[in-house]
């Protein structure tokens, strides 16, 4: 008989105590025992069959056995990058996510590509790498990629300085960027208020909206074979010898030597079905919808710099960013809170957003938003992502990206697939360096 799995009740057990999920067996027969069908043998082999259960046994008497080079755990726009990655060099690539495609920190997430934010120089030269493999993944898979620029806006000249400082940070990193006076800044942006000290404008940046870059990068994987299973959690990560063998899905087991986690927010929960502590927890952001934009470039206010990365100088780290999209309307933020999983929209500090943003650019002041969105940031008090090697052989880890996995999607999506085909060894981005 072989032997029951982690997704049967803990310790081998044929009972479980967890709801039901909808068309299951113990959603037919409350009461009834639960048993997987996909990876456990037929607890009636010789018996009466308890009654809801004979329809299930025809239907399930087939175990789904899958295997795959890679299991990726998370479809959203880190999990899609790295699934493109690993297709391209040829790995047979299974996705799995327990809800659908680009539904978690993607649907409530920007757009900006922004690279001459980093306090860095490398960290720049990652950025203006990803941007680059943005537009290979625009001409090879359909994303679409708006090259508007971007801009920092300095409100007085103590901020103008501070961006002078970051001008230098950014070109040594191989951006373009310029620094801009108050003149020059509204002759580049009308819509933003004319006493501003002045601005840095990057021509490298550009927008793109990660529901559509998740889309078409799974329509594009999928006609290379890359199996995508939504609606389908991970509940088990088998590791035999030290080395990851399989997981197990709502759908079945999938045999793999190879596991990568990119879960976002819900990581540590899948880290610990390998052995592993994955330090993530959720920042809460809102943004704000408009109907239409009254600049034309991306922009944030230098302050932003405070709070994009571990700092948290005020509770709610409130600070403006407008972005204009592709289909004309345009996205305010943000906030960023420490609420645990609470989406609960705050209409106050929705208000309040707005009216900070209006300091920049005028004309929301009047302007309505269509829709408040409150999404979860994948934090790290690391300061930056964790995207390499953890625990039991096979299992890695890409996730931590709080609020630049837009930028830096592709460029970790191209790290996971150098790891596993191993041209690297190492990221300089691991859970313990």
């Amino acid at each position: 008989m072989r032997r029951s799995h982690s997704c049967c009740a803990a310790g081998g057990s044929n009972t479980s105590t967890r709801a039901p999920a909808r068309g299951s067996v113990a959603a037919i027969s409350p009461g009834l025992p639960h048993w997987c069908w996909t990876c456990c043998a037929d607890p009636f082999p010789n018996s009466e069959v308890p009654k809801g259960y004979d329809s299930l046994r025809r239907r399930n008497c087939q175990p789904v056995m899958r295997s795959a080079d890679v299991v990726v755990i998370g479809a959203g726009i880190i999990g899609c990058s790295a699934a493109y990655f690993l297709a391209a060099d040829g790995h047979r690539v299974v996705i799995a996510d327990r809800g659908e495609v680009a539904s978690g920190t993607a649907a409530a997430s920007g757009g900006w590509i922004i690279i001459h934010d980093k306090e860095t120089p490398a960290g720049v030269a990652l950025a203006l790498e990803s941007r680059r493999l943005y537009e290979r993944m625009a001409a090879d898979a359909g994303v679409a990629v708006h090259s508007y620029g971007g801009l920092i806006l300095a409100a007085t000249s103590a901020e103008l300085d501070r961006l002078r400082h970051q001008v230098g940070i950014a070109t040594a990193g191989g951006a373009r960027v310029e620094l801009l006076d108050g003149p020059a800044l509204v002759d580049l942006e009308p819509g933003v208020a004319r006493d501003l000290a002045g601005a840095t404008y990057c021509p490298d940046e550009a927008t793109a909206d990660a529901p559509q870059v998740c889309q078409a990068i799974i329509a594009a994987i999928r006609a290379r074979g890359v199996e995508v299973l939504t609606g389908s959690p991970v509940t088990a990560i088998g590791v035999e010898g030290g080395r990851v063998t399989h997981v197990v899905t709502a759908t079945g087991r999938i045999s793999t030597r190879t596991v990568v986690c990119a879960c976002g927010v819900w990581s540590p929960a899948v880290g610990r079905l390998a052995g592993v502590e994955i330090p993530v927890i959720p920042r809460r952001g809102h943004l704000l919808t408009m109907t239409a934009s009254p600049v034309r470039r991306p922009l944030l206010e230098a302050g932003y710099l405070d709070v994009s990365g571990t700092a948290q100088p005020d509770p709610q780290g409130l600070r403006t960013i407008v972005q204009p999209r592709g289909d004309g309307t345009c996205l305010v933020g943000s906030s960023r809170e420490f609420k645990g999983e609470d989406r609960t929209v705050d209409a106050d500090l929705a208000e309040r957003m707005k009216q900070r943003a209006a300091t920049f650019v005028p004309a929301l002041r009047t302007m309505r938003p269509t829709r408040v969105t409150v999404g979860l940031r994948p934090y790290t008090s690391l300061g930056r992502p964790i995207i390499g090697w953890a625990g039991p052989d096979g299992f890695l880890v890409a996730t931590g990206h709080e609020g630049q996995g837009i930028t830096l999607a592709p460029v970790t999506g191209k790290l996971v697939s150098d790891l596993v085909a191993g041209r690297a060894q190492r990221t300089g981005f691991e859970l313990s360096p």
